[in-house]
């Protein structure tokens, strides 16, 4: 059950403000609370641990909105983050002498989304941390178990290492060898979204430090299918006319595209590009495609996906490849509660160098309020 918090009047005018200034707004309090017990094989050593899910982290706001007399209507966006051990950033302790379980990472507490906004009949404009106009343009998904499954492979196991096959050294982790370059992430910026038309949205922002991006948004029923999509485009401002830096990542084109059947039949297919600037002879641009396909009935979801991502490690010049494979099962039990099972496979193909699979499993579980 959601909670509602009003904001009394009482309350500004006790602080000694004068009656003109007291207002009063309904605001949402939301979250949940997302954790796993999450194992790897690394080729060397298998060890499970106590995780908070990346994919969708646990984490708490305030949402609100109030219509004004002049027909806009004013909205308010406030949420933090609370993670520890987080699914994307443990890695194998590689202290001599001691077991290879990673180490507790620690509690942490990080803003999310802190934004206001002004909306009317022409759209709306949103100025703060908050999403960019390309967030979430690679993970429009249909395709079910959405808790543990998804194109964020790096959100589950960035932080985990390749093995070198024959010494067991560290090679590189997931994390640097692949992304779903879902657009510019969250930052502080101005975002600006159209009204939707038949089902259709176009956003666009500017982030602090000068990247500029763009997006289109689709949400509707075709005959029998609902489907979601988007693709996005990101200029990135970090090239100048003196640049010297090598392999630098000046733009980047991602989207995604989901269809599901009344049946509960649905496939996903998420792709991305970026373009590098003072290229490096051998080196290829970074880019990647993932196909998820699933199933729902009743309370149940399953899905099976697969991705392959090529040269995200723009600092090398050596070939570098990362299949996927992965499975997942996700059980919702109503009231905001869910229960989830996933498997992945990790095998980097890396010239010049032999390196075990990966392989990630885990059982999860997420409450929300």
């Amino acid at each position: 059950m959601k909670k509602t918090l009003v904001l009394a009047a009482s309350a500004i005018a006790a602080a000694g403000f004068g009656a003109a200034d007291a207002s009063a707004v309904d605001v949402e309090l939301y979250g949940q609370v997302n954790k796993s017990v999450m194992a790897y094989d690394d080729g060397r050593n298998t060890e499970t641990n106590i995780v908070d899910n990346d994919l969708s982290s646990t984490r708490f706001g305030f949402k609100g909105s109030q219509a004004l007399d002049n027909g806009l209507t004013a909205s308010v966006l406030f949420e933090v983050e609370m993670q520890s051990n987080a699914s994307n950033s443990i890695t194998q302790n590689s202290t001599a002498g001691q077991a290879s379980t990673p180490t507790s990472t620690g509690g942490t507490f990080a803003e999310r989304q802190a934004r206001v906004g002004l909306g009317g009949d022409w759209g709306a404009v949103f100025i703060g941390q908050a999403s960019t106009a390309t967030d979430y343009v690679a993970e429009q998904d249909l395709a079910g178990a959405k808790n543990v499954s998804g194109s964020a492979l790096q959100k589950t196991a960035g932080g985990l290492n390749f093995l070198n096959s024959s010494t067991g050294a560290n090679v590189t982790t997931v994390g640097s060898a692949l992304d779903n370059m879902d657009g510019n992430g969250r930052g502080d910026a101005i975002r600006y979204d159209s009204p939707i038309f038949n089902g259709f949205q176009v956003r666009v922002s500017t982030a602090q430090g000068g990247d500029i991006d763009g997006s289109v948004f689709y949400s509707g029923k075709v005959r029998d299918y609902t489907v979601k999509g988007a693709i996005g485009y990101v200029a990135f401002n970090n090239v100048t006319a003196t640049n010297v830096t090598k392999n630098t990542v000046t733009n980047q084109l991602s989207g995604s595209l989901s269809m599901k059947h009344k049946s509960g039949l649905a496939a996903t297919i998420a792709a991305g590009k970026q373009s590098l600037d003072n290229e490096t002879a051998g080196n290829n641009d970074p880019q990647y495609v993932y196909l998820k396909f699933g199933y729902a009935w009743d309370m149940f979801e399953v899905a099976a996906d697969y991705g392959k991502f090529s040269d995200y490690n723009t600092s090398s010049v050596t070939s570098q490849d990362v299949q996927y494979l992965g499975a997942a099962a996700q059980y919702n039990m109503g009231h905001g509660t869910s229960v989830a099972a996933y498997y992945k496979q990790f095998d980097l193909d890396l010239s010049g160098t032999n390196t075990d699979a990966l392989n990630v499993y885990g059982v999860n579980l997420r409450v929300k309020f």
